[in-house]
């Protein structure tokens, strides 16, 4: 008796015929399963950008003001409106690209933002009148460094933190000396609540002599951060204050730009972040030569500490010369700031970085002189001067070669210079005195984001 023939059924053609149809599809398609190759990022025109003013110098007479500008057209064709303020303190400002506004507001620190057209090569800097003082507006930095800072009765320093966004941020403040790295929980974990600024008095929390550096760093959102340093010769002494500038990151070639001529005291602080000590050589800069000073000897950084040199009569010396700055060549990474007191002005001074593209600076009344130094090949700086309604002082082109550099006097109403290098970079700031002789400033240059950068996405295959 025969069987009878069962056929399969449809759960078995579907659990066989079909797999086998996916992979002939798949053989015919032959998809790429490679991975998306590492495609450089496209630049972008910027839309948005800001930048941060700190407060007025405490407890001075007047609130100080702010020069802002724009470098998104050299012709002035861009005109629109920046907002000036912090959180919900915020008022429009008029501003046309390559023309200074001037803005005032009650002495606190405040954002200058742009959007579009005025987005690009966004500019500020706020300055006072007594004592004379300026500093750069910036954009947020995630590390910063101070070096020189006090926090005893005759040299202190305070501490600013502006959060531009409307969450709040957070920053870890680590302090050394010259004894090493302090534990100073009271600068862990600042909170900054958004559109506000908070201060930190360096005296009041770690009190204690000797010169220490603060680094700065932002864990959570954006924050800005700025010092102010007070130097008070008790008694009939002199008594000043100024914005000390920052520097991003400790290197082992700092260049700082700013000698002020006369006697005086100058002080040269260098901080060592790292584990081993580090030997450093000094040398003066001159628009004509760098070279090094008779008897001044290299100078050891402890590890996590600071160190100080006294260059008193080396640079009262090196300035009826002519010299323009110092130059610090180490072993390892330090970071280094320049304290100088002449004449009852407190004058300070920051490394500069080396400048590739068109830099900028908006400066503040005075007579300004734009100090260059250290280019890293033979080439050519244009450098131009604009009033504060934009038209062109001054241009002249200086030619730049190993060792040498340049001091180029610019035009009484200078409000904005500009330097573009050729072929070389190089270190650019302006000291600007004030008209009556009462003191001096440094203001460095620095290159205006003009675009963003945008990533290449594409979908993969995993």
């Amino acid at each position: 008796m025969s069987r009878p023939v069962r056929r399969p059924g449809a759960d078995v053609l579907l659990a066989v015929v079909l797999p086998v149809a996916c992979a002939l599809a798949l053989l015919l398609l032959q998809p790429d399963r490679s991975q998306p190759g590492g495609e450089a990022a496209t630049e972008a025109p910027l839309t948005s950008a800001l930048v941060v003013c700190p407060s007025a110098l405490p407890g001075t007479e007047t609130t100080g003001t702010a020069g802002i500008t724009s470098l998104a057209g050299s012709d002035g064709a861009v005109d629109g409106e920046v907002t000036v303020g912090l959180g919900a303190t915020t008022a429009p400002l008029r501003l046309r690209s390559g023309r200074v506004a001037t803005a005032t507001g009650d002495g606190s620190a405040f954002v200058v933002s742009g959007s579009g057209d005025l987005a690009p090569g966004l500019l500020a800097t706020r300055s006072a009148g007594a004592p004379f003082a300026a500093t750069d507006c910036a954009p947020p930095q995630p590390q910063q460094w101070f070096t020189g800072v006090g926090a005893d009765a005759t040299h202190a320093s305070v501490l600013e933190l502006v959060n531009p966004d409307a969450g709040p941020a957070v920053a870890d403040v680590t302090v050394r000396s010259p004894d090493g790295e302090l534990d100073v929980p009271e600068l862990r974990g600042l909170t900054v609540p958004g559109g506000s600024s908070a201060t930190f008095d360096l005296a009041a929390i770690v009190p204690r002599r000797g010169e220490l550096a603060l680094e700065v760093v932002t864990s959570r959102g954006r924050l800005a951060a700025r010092v102010v340093d007070r130097y008070d010769e008790l008694g009939a002494g002199a008594s000043s204050q100024e914005w000390l500038p920052g520097q991003t990151e400790p290197a082992s070639s700092d260049l700082l730009l700013g000698l002020v001529g006369g006697d005086g005291q100058r002080t040269l602080v260098l901080a060592n972040p790292g584990d081993d000590e580090v030997r450093a050589e000094v040398q003066v800069v001159s628009p004509t030569a760098t070279f090094a000073p008779a008897g001044l000897e290299p100078v050891r950084v402890p590890p996590g500490g600071t160190a100080t040199v006294s260059l008193d009569g080396v640079l009262a010396d090196a300035t009826a010369q002519g010299a323009t700055g110092l130059q610090v060549t180490s072993t390892g990474p330090l970071s280094a700031g320049l304290r100088q007191l002449v004449g009852g002005d407190l004058t300070l001074a920051a490394p500069t970085p080396s400048l590739e593209a068109t830099s900028a600076a908006v400066l503040p009344d005075g007579q300004a002189r734009l100090l260059l130094a250290g280019p890293d090949a033979v080439g050519v700086a244009t450098v131009s001067a604009y009033a504060a309604g934009g038209r062109q002082l001054d241009r002249q082109r200086v030619e730049l070669s190993l060792g040498a550099g340049a001091d180029v006097a610019l035009p009484a109403g200078t409000a904005l210079v500009t330097v573009t290098a050729e072929r070389t970079g190089v270190h650019a700031a302006a000291l600007v005195s004030a008209a009556d002789g009462s003191g001096s400033t440094v203001v460095a240059l620095r290159e205006p984001v003009l675009t963003s950068r945008v990533p290449a996405v594409r979908p993969g295959v995993p």
